[in-house]
Order: C-alpha cells, then sequence, then structure tokens
C-alpha cells in the first residue's frame, strides 16, 4: 500500500528537475499520464456538473409536470362531480317550484314525475317526498320506503337546516351504499315545509373516480371530512370504512402534496374539496411515474457521460501527446543550451586552475632546463662524451620524465575542458578525487584551507562517467573553497555505504546556506554568491549529472556552521 501511495504522490507531485532522473522515455511517459490527469478532470468536471443539474432539473421539471397533470385531472374529476351534483340539485328545485304537496302526494303523479326525471337525468334510483315530520308521504322507487320515518337521520335535519342538502354516502333502510340530494320547499302560508328527496346509488360517484388515468400502484377515491371512504379504495378499505387519515387536509380548493409510503417510498397525495358536498376526492400515487421517466433517461444520460468521458480522454491523450512534443523540443533545446553552459562552465574552470597548472609545469621545465645545461657544460667541458656517459643519460632519463610529468598534466587539464565523452569506464572514485585536489591545490595552499582526506582505502570501482563525476566534485569541491574563510576547513571523505552503492562527503566550516534557500541551490541560475562569482549553474548541473548516472545528492546546511553535500554513486551507474 506504502509503495502504491508513494508512486501516486511522484507520479503527480514533481519538482522541475527531478524530470533529470529518469530517461527520456519514462520521463515522457510520466508527463504524459501527467497532464491527462490534470486535463481530462478539469474537463469533465464541468460536463459532470452539467449533467447533474440537468438530471436533476428534468427531474423536477418531470414532477411538476406530473403534478400539474395530477391537479388537472383532480380538477376535472371535482368539475365533473360538482356540475353532476348541481344538475341534480337544480332538477329538484325545479319540481319543488313547479308542483304542489298535494299533487307530489299523489303516488301516481310521483310515479309519472320519477320515470320523466329518470329519463332527463338518468342515474337516480327513486324519488321520493317527506314531510315536516320525516315521513315519507309517497315514493317512486324500486325499494318499499313509503311511510318511512327520516325524522332521526342526519341528511334530513341538515336539509331542513340548510334549505338543500347532499348527504353522505351511507346505508339507510336498503342496506346498499348511496347518498341523498334533498331540497327543501317552504310553504309560507301554512307555516310547514316539505322535502323532495332523490337518491343516487355509490357506484355512479365511484365512476367518476374511475375516470382518473391510474397505474395499478395508485389509488383514488372520495373520503367525507370524518375520512370515511365513500367511494371503496384499491388499498385503504371498502366503502363506509375509516381511511387512515395522515394528511391534514387544511386546504380548500386543489392541492398536491408530497408524502411518503409507510414503507417510506415517496408518493403523492392529490386531494379536491367537492363544493355544496361533504365529499373530498382524493388520489394517492405510488407509482411516482415522474421518477420512472427520469430513470428511463439514465441509460441516455450514462452514454452521453461515457461518449463524453471516452471523447475528453482521447482529447486529453492527444493534446498531451502535442504537449509532450512540444516539451521534448523545449527540452532538447534546453538540454543543449545546458551543454553548453555547463562546457562554458568547464572552461571558465580552466582559468582558475591556471595557477596550480602553471606551477605543475614549471617545476618540470626547471629540471629540464637543469639538465639540459648540465649535459652543455659536459660537452663544453670535455670532449670525450664516453668518459661522462652516465651523467648525460642521468640527465636525459631526467629531461624525459619531465616532458612525460608535463604531457601528463597538459594530457589532464585538456581532458578536463573538452567535450565530456558519454562512454563509461571503470575507475576509482579516489583517483577522480585526487585528480581534482591536485587542480586546486595550489589555491587551497595560498589561502591556508586545511584539507583533511579520509579516502578509503580498497573502495570498490564504479562503472560510470570519470569526466562528468569530475565535473561535480570540482564544482562541489570550489563551493567550498568559495564558502569558507581564509584559514577554514575542508574535509572529504569517501566510504561504502552497501553492496551496490558508495558515497562521497564534502564537508566545510563556511558560512553555510539559509534554509530558505536550502530547497532552491539544486535550481538553475539560483545562487547565494555575489553576482561577478557565480553563474547558478554549478550545482544543477552536479545535480542533473548525478541524476543521470543513477547517483543521488544530498545537503545539510547550518548558517555560519557550515555545508555538507553527500555524493551517493551506484557500483554500475544508470548512464552506463
Amino acid at each position: 500500500m506504502q509503495k502504491i501511495i508513494h508512486y501516486l504522490k511522484d507520479l503527480l507531485f514533481f519538482r522541475p528537475c527531478d524530470t533529470l532522473s529518469y530517461s527520456g522515455k519514462i520521463r515522457d511517459r510520466r508527463l504524459r499520464i501527467r497532464l491527462i490527469l490534470m486535463i481530462a478532470p478539469l474537463s469533465l468536471f464541468p460536463l459532470f456538473i452539467v449533467m447533474t443539474v440537468s438530471y436533476f432539473w428534468l427531474q423536477n421539471l418531470l414532477k411538476e409536470d406530473f403534478q400539474n397533470q395530477l391537479r388537472w385531472d383532480l380538477e376535472n374529476t371535482k368539475n365533473s362531480i360538482e356540475f353532476f351534483v348541481n344538475v341534480k340539485l337544480s332538477a329538484l328545485r325545479f319540481l319543488a317550484s313547479g308542483h304542489r304537496y298535494e299533487q307530489l302526494s299523489n303516488q301516481k303523479i310521483l310515479a309519472d314525475v320519477f320515470t320523466a326525471f329518470k329519463q332527463e337525468f338518468g342515474q337516480v334510483v327513486d324519488l321520493g317526498l317527506i314531510d315536516a315530520e320525516g315521513i315519507q308521504q309517497s315514493y317512486a322507487g324500486p325499494y318499499h320506503l313509503k311511510g318511512k320515518d327520516y325524522s332521526n337521520q342526519e341528511w334530513f335535519h341538515q336539509a331542513v337546516a340548510r334549505g338543500i342538502y347532499v348527504s353522505d354516502v351511507f346505508m339507510g333502510y336498503r342496506k346498499v351504499p348511496h347518498f341523498a340530494i334533498a331540497v327543501k320547499k317552504e310553504v309560507p302560508e301554512e307555516g310547514s315545509f316539505w322535502i323532495i328527496r332523490a337518491t343516487i346509488n355509490m357506484e355512479t360517484l365511484n365512476s367518476f373516480v374511475s375516470s382518473i388515468n391510474l397505474n395499478s400502484e395508485d389509488d383514488a377515491f372520495i373520503i367525507n371530512e370524518s375520512g370515511i371512504l365513500q367511494t371503496p379504495s384499491r388499498f385503504y378499505g371498502n366503502v363506509l370504512e375509516q381511511y387512515p387519515l395522515r394528511n391534514t387536509l387544511n386546504q380548500r380548493g386543489v392541492s398536491v402534496l408530497n408524502t411518503k409510503q409507510a414503507n417510506g417510498k415517496p408518493a403523492m397525495f392529490g386531494y379536491a374539496y367537492i363544493k355544496d358536498s361533504p365529499w373530498i376526492l382524493c388520489t394517492v400515487i405510488k407509482s411516482r411515474p415522474d421518477t420512472k421517466i427520469a430513470r428511463l433517461f439514465q441509460g441516455e444520460f450514462f452514454a452521453i457521460l461515457i461518449g463524453s468521458l471516452l471523447f475528453v480522454i482521447l482529447m486529453a491523450m492527444r493534446m498531451a501527446q502535442i504537449m509532450v512534443n512540444w516539451i521534448k523540443d523545449c527540452d532538447q533545446k534546453r538540454e543543449a543550451a545546458l551543454s553548453e553552459a555547463e562546457h562554458a562552465s568547464k572552461l571558465a574552470s580552466v582559468g582558475r586552475l591556471a595557477a596550480g597548472v602553471a606551477h605543475e609545469i614549471n617545476n618540470p621545465l626547471a629540471i629540464i632546463n637543469e639538465k639540459a645545461g648540465l649535459i652543455k657544460d659536459i660537452l663544453a667541458m670535455s670532449g670525450d662524451v664516453s668518459a661522462h656517459r652516465e651523467k648525460i643519460l642521468n640527465s636525459v632519463k631526467g629531461i624525459l620524465d619531465s616532458v612525460n610529468r608535463s604531457s601528463a598534466i597538459t594530457h589532464r587539464l585538456l581532458g578536463f575542458s573538452r567535450r565530456m565523452d558519454v562512454t563509461p569506464e571503470l575507475f576509482d572514485v579516489n583517483d577522480v578525487i585526487k585528480e581534482v585536489l591536485g587542480f586546486l591545490e595550489k589555491e587551497i595552499l595560498f589561502r591556508d584551507i586545511r584539507l583533511i582526506q579520509d579516502l578509503k582505502e580498497g573502495l570498490p570501482i564504479i562503472q560510470s562517467n570519470r569526466g562528468r563525476l569530475q565535473q561535480v566534485f570540482l564544482n562541489i569541491i570550489n563551493n567550498a573553497i568559495d564558502a569558507v574563510n581564509t584559514g577554514g576547513c575542508i574535509d572529504i571523505a569517501s566510504k561504502v555505504k552497501d553492496e551496490n552503492t558508495i558515497y562521497v562527503v564534502v564537508k566545510d566550516n563556511g558560512k553555510g546556506i539559509p534554509k530558505a534557500a536550502l530547497k532552491h541551490i539544486f535550481e538553475p541560475f539560483f545562487t547565494t554568491k555575489e553576482k561577478e562569482k557565480g553563474t547558478g549553474l554549478g550545482l544543477f548541473i552536479s545535480y542533473g549529472i548525478i541524476k543521470q548516472l543513477g547517483g543521488n545528492i544530498l545537503v545539510e546546511s547550518e548558517v555560519k556552521k557550515g555545508t555538507v553535500f553527500t555524493i551517493e554513486l551506484p557500483l554500475i551507474s544508470a548512464a552506463g
């Protein structure tokens, strides 16, 4: 798990100079992945937001549309029932106003009126005339209800009090669910009244409810204000049973509410009060077609999302490839410029090494001059050369040794100043350190710097690039020389870290590097030296060389106490 986290951190978070740690193909692949991981989410995030908002917008739109449709169905059914009731009430008023009590109390006349009424308006079960005492004086219909006393029934008292009345559904004498429509006729001259009443079976009321377009999971029914079912319900019981009213129906007109079923699932509850009646038309929508329609669009949404995802990824890959190619081209130009800067830095170092090299060459030249003068004197003083043969040969040998020594010094200087050969070779790191110190020895002596060398004997031979390591050690040791004051101390040590790695430590007691600057020292053109003393490329170049060779370079520093550079090198370099 830690390896995965480390890999992801290494993949997503990097410093600019970290790209030097990898070969070109690995670096390009990592950069391409980073770009894709950056571009794709940035492109997909707005798309995801838009599609999410669109989905919920569609869901709300469908919900609102379905609520409006349900409200429209309730309104239409409510109006139909109200119209039906008003027609019957108007017909009864017309009968009451057009006939006298004596006429309607005649059974034959009432039967003729009922027949005509039923033919004209239909759906009426019977017709009756009730006197002021609540006794049904005449009756036309299929039941034997003449003479029945209604004085104790609620509908009679309501009709007397209101003048017109539409009753709840009730069983009555006939034991069949029905409701009554009654109209009161005042007889002022007699100080009395009578009531004409028509009854209609509950099925007629239920036919209006059944006209509402519902799914099998939904329900529509009528209740009264006490919650008694006036029509049968699919899920809540039969007519005249109590509906488990969980909603407060306190708003007149048509209302649609969002509610929940007993199992916690969402549902819609719509209701409408029916004017001039005790009834409330109710619908319970469990199927929620608005959510089902929204779910039908999920397939299209996911198809668009996946298509967009593939398109964005392909475009991100294409853009990443274009950017990687552009970055590769820039890197090649940058590397060429850095190579030139690196070579220029080496040539600039040659000037700094000139004093030491001049001294190194001056000593062999003095020996050559001395030996050549001796040979000249011998030849001038004696004509017999054979007698001085031994001296002459020794002098010639001294001349040749001095020439070889001078040749080695000049070759070493030329080898350092020429462009680096990338071919790896086997060598001892201690020898490279000694070569670099040979160049800097005179400056170290001149500034009275104490040099401590703790180079481990028998250090494993490494396969690496000698010239590039020479450049690294020269940069690091030069920085140490610049950091210390006259009479300071530089400690150089080489050690074995493990079976595959050795390391070199360069420690000085100079002025140190501030913590704020420490994290920038391997960046190009960053320097803590004065402007005329540094370009800011030495440590950047050294860092790049060590990383390309498969090693690592670490630094620790404390202001006014000094700096420690640790250079870790594999026995076989990555560049090899």
